[in-house]
């Protein structure tokens, strides 16, 4: 064996230990599978070369040992989750929200006419599941307080600017920055700091059943109560898990209202 060294940022290091992995073997063939074993070896200099010595099994001490002698840019990185976070990964990151009230800006826009208007307030919103892929934002409302989980049933979140899929419209809003993209709170604030400016459709009882959604906000606005009525709520035929799915996109587009542009 030659001398092994390594050069970073002007810093000499050389061979010092070795890990090594015993992978099980079928029919001839190494397994990718768990199960592996992993022993530890000191590694000698005999005559200026590097020898492996004897190994013994590896311990989570020496895991651990491994770990604290890395550089911190070597280290694996471990992230605090906060528990409103339901799912991460394949670029998607799922949280939700309990019921609570929330600052809310509403504008009149002279193209809807009608269906707008202007005030703000703090008003009742229900329990949202949110899902970002970086670059657009879907919520939904769902019933109750708890936590969800896969099978929680989804409803239409009864706002402005969002349309029937339940992804929003981002108008003239301002998206996260790439070093907030995966913060929940910062999507949360792209929608409650904008201006909520009109129904992305038209449709009766798809946004807000039983009541014009500009009536039932002005109300809210005026006198909000204490809790959002869940009995506005509009039930999709959508559950956590489908958030899950690959093909969610898909599955999505096919959620339209009348009037929806």
């Amino acid at each position: 064996m030659e001398t092994i060294e390594v050069s970073v940022q002007d810093e000499r290091y050389v061979l010092g230990a070795a890990v090594m992995l015993y992978s099980k073997v079928s029919n001839g063939y190494h397994q990718n599978e768990t199960g592996a074993i992993a022993t530890v070896h000191h590694v000698h200099d005999v005559d200026g070369k590097p020898v492996i010595g004897a190994g013994r099994p590896m311990l989570e001490a020496d895991y651990l040992a491994m770990v604290n002698v890395l550089s911190p840019q070597q280290r694996p990185q471990i992230e605090w989750q906060d528990r409103s976070i339901l799912a991460k990964g394949m670029g998607k990151i799922i949280w939700w929200t309990p019921p609570m009230s929330r600052a809310m800006f509403f504008k009149k826009s002279d193209m809807f006419g009608a269906s707008t208007f202007t005030g703000q307030g703090i008003c009742p919103v229900p329990g949202m599941v949110w899902m970002s892929d970086g670059r657009d934002l879907f919520v939904y409302a769902y019933r109750g307080t708890a936590m969800p989980d896969k099978e929680t049933k989804l409803c239409q979140a009864p706002l402005f600017n969002v349309w029937a899929r339940g992804e929003v419209c981002v108008g003239s809003a301002t998206r996260p920055d790439d070093s907030e993209k995966g913060n929940p709170k910062a999507w949360e604030r792209f929608l409650f700091d904008s201006h909520f400016t009109h129904p992305n459709f038209a449709e009766s009882d798809r946004l807000t059943k039983g009541v014009k959604p500009a009536e039932f906000w002005k109300k809210m606005v005026a006198k909000p109560t204490k809790k959002f009525p869940e009995s506005v709520l509009v039930d999709l035929e959508l559950k956590v898990a489908d958030l899950l799915e690959p093909d969610f996109r898909t599955h999505v587009n096919k959620m339209r209202a009348t009037g929806e542009f």
